[in-house]
């Protein structure tokens, strides 16, 4: 007759241990618990369950940050934290942790912080932290961030911040892991310069974001290398920012070149004759604008002419009317012959009445006897002989 398999004496005792047991992941998942441990903690703390979430907000940071920082020398640490009970008070618990040598697991023992008062529910109000703790909970809890920090081989002993969301990931979901396990050859320069005492700082895109990530090495009382501390912000807000901004810079610069050049349309109205109808004020800084245009146009083109058609200008000041003259001047310099046309009555008393010398440019009425001129001129030398 065949005998039930015998019971291995490790599962014995974990069963019949009347300690509370428990195990837990180095990210502080609940591995395994015994029966001991669910009466004293409750059900909710139950294997899949991340310690941190049973306990109080105000004692889940230190809860997680002694769960990363347990050695596997297998010397015990203990500390207090607070249980949520299913009536919704707190239970204060001792913890004492401890991990086996060449073992990831972390092993906790629980027990009730004052055996006398073993059920009295604790206030949910706590001394106030210090400052700086509450500073750094608002910034992780606030800030799109992530906060980690190592020991100098590299162990996660913190790892938080609500930008932790980006990768699916929680708080304290690395303690007690590797960086070289974790990032493998993939460990920038950066960081890599980091975990050897140099800071550090780059900019790389992960998972669809951009991260700007600060390395800065922490140094122990005797000035000795100690860790790592990282912090990584999403930059996607700011790059969406960016990328808004550029893209109506170009914008507008496209714009202003369209209407650069519909103010400035240099027409090519008769071979080698070019017009410029200006239209609206001129300024100095237009008027200074048109002439590098015109000159670069009657250069290509090897222009014989170069007409500037003021019929749609009204107003002209001293700086514009000594522009067009200086146009004139600089279009003979290259070989061609500028000619102002359509200038009318109350431009013509601005330019008197500024004692602007017009003699020796040519002037008409109206852009076409302007562009006759030129006609005739063309004629008259293509029927001269040649010497």
């Amino acid at each position: 007759m065949a005998t039930e398999q015998a019971e291995h004496p490790f599962e014995a005792f974990f069963r019949t241990y009347p300690g509370a047991f428990v195990i837990v992941s180095p990210g502080g998942e609940v591995i395994a618990m015994n029966a001991a441990a669910r009466a004293l903690a409750g059900e909710k703390l139950a294997p899949g369950v991340r310690v941190a979430e049973h306990a109080h907000p105000d004692d889940a940071l230190a809860l997680t940050q002694a769960l990363g920082l347990v050695k596997d020398d297998g010397a015990p640490a203990r500390f207090m934290c607070r249980a949520r009970q299913p009536n919704g008070g707190m239970l204060a618990l001792t913890w004492q942790i401890w991990r086996a040598p060449g073992r990831p697991e972390i092993f906790a023992t629980l027990s009730l912080a004052d055996s006398a008062h073993a059920h009295v529910r604790v206030a949910e109000t706590a001394p106030e932290k210090p400052l700086s703790e509450r500073v750094l909970r608002a910034l992780l809890d606030h800030l799109d961030i992530i906060a980690w920090v190592t020991d100098k081989d590299g162990i996660y002993t913190f790892y938080d911040g609500k930008a932790l969301a980006a990768f699916g990931a929680s708080p304290g979901q690395l303690l007690g892991q590797s960086v070289f396990d974790v990032f493998g050859d993939h460990i920038s320069p950066p960081m890599r310069a980091a975990l050897d005492g140099t800071p550090g700082r780059e900019s790389v895109h992960i998972v669809g974001s951009h991260w700007d990530n600060v390395y800065l090495p922490i140094h122990d009382a005797g000035n000795g290398f100690a860790g790592v501390i990282g912090i990584s912000q999403n930059m996607n807000e700011g790059q969406r920012i960016r990328e808004e901004l550029e893209a109506r810079l170009a914008l507008i610069e496209r714009q202003e070149a369209v209407i650069r050049d519909l103010e400035t349309p240099i027409i090519q109205v008769w071979e080698n004759v070019l017009t410029l109808p200006m239209i609206g004020v001129v300024d100095s800084r237009r008027a200074a604008r048109v002439m590098d245009d015109l000159l670069g146009a009657v250069s290509r083109a090897s222009a014989r002419f170069a007409i500037l058609d003021l019929t749609g200008v009204e107003v002209v000041d001293t700086a514009t009317a000594y522009h067009l003259v200086q146009m004139v001047h600089a279009i003979r310099l290259l070989g061609a012959e500028g000619i102002l046309t359509g200038i009318r009555p109350t431009v013509a008393q601005t330019l008197v009445s500024l004692g602007v010398d017009l003699s020796g440019i040519p002037t008409h009425g109206t852009l076409r006897h302007g562009l006759a001129f030129c006609i005739r001129r063309l004629e008259t030398r293509t029927r001269r002989p040649a010497l």
